[in-house]
Parts: C-alpha cells; sequence; structure tokens
C-alpha cells in the first residue's frame, strides 16, 4: 500500500471524527462514510491506534459486532512557554523578516543572541543535573 493513500486515509479518518457531534463514530458507519473498504479502514484504525491517535472499544448494537472508534485529543508537543524566550516573539522587525528581506534570521544579531542565552541556560542546568547526579553516587 502506497504511503500517500495510507496518509489520505487515515487524514480522511481524522476529519469525519472530528466532524462527528463527539469525536466518536462507530467503525461499521465510518468505513461507509469515507467510501472504502472495511478492511482497509480497520487496518488504518488499527495503525492509528498504535500512534495514540485513535482508541477503539468493542461496541455490540443490533445484533452485530463492532467498534466504538474514539479521536484522542492530542496535546501539543510545543507549549508557547518552551520558546517564549526567542526574540522573535516580541521583535518590532518580524514583518520585514525572513529570506531576502532587509532582516533574516540568518543574520539576525537578536535571534542570535536568545539562542546563546538558552544554550547557556541548557548548558548549566545540564552540568548542574550532573554534579548532583555524582553527589548521589
Amino acid at each position: 500500500m502506497e504511503v500517500c493513500f495510507v496518509e489520505e486515509l487515515e487524514e480522511k479518518l481524522i476529519k469525519a471524527l472530528q466532524n462527528s457531534s463527539d469525536r466518536t463514530l462507530l467503525q461499521s458507519d465510518l468505513w461507509k462514510s469515507i467510501n472504502s473498504s472495511s478492511r482497509e479502514v480497520s487496518r488504518a484504525l488499527a495503525r492509528m491506534e498504535k500512534k495514540g491517535i485513535v482508541r477503539r472499544e468493542p461496541f455490540t448494537g443490533d445484533s452485530h459486532k463492532t467498534y466504538r472508534v474514539i479521536l484522542i485529543k492530542k496535546e501539543q508537543k510545543v507549549q508557547i512557554s518552551d520558546v517564549v524566550w526567542c526574540s522573535c516573539f516580541t521583535c518590532h522587525d518580524l514583518s520585514r523578516c525572513g529570506m531576502g528581506q532587509p532582516i533574516s534570521p540568518e543574520n539576525c544579531v537578536k535571534l542570535s543572541m536568545s539562542l546563546r542565552n538558552e544554550f547557556a541556560k541548557h548548558q548549566k542546568s545540564e552540568e548542574l543535573k550532573k554534579a548532583a547526579f555524582s553527589e548521589k553516587a
């Protein structure tokens, strides 16, 4: 199965679940709603379940067994507090910044200083962790 098809199918499944009222659908209804085979959808959902995108719970209704598919809300991998130190967020020149612009991330003194300061904090934190670990040992 092509990677593009797999990603496209997973995207369709996610959209169908997002459009449902409670972010859940029965698997038997899901494959019909996106015009795909039950086999393809079942395999895609198994992959998505392993990735932590959906959860499937057994469901028996009207004498047929299926699964209730629940879209799991993913937490952001990057929180704003993780990057608030970056000078770009408060820079007055941001609208003029970019490749081919008068100001560029490649030559921005403010960004370079922000990165150096954050790196120094990180290094110091790592040194403190190592010192604390070596004292315990």
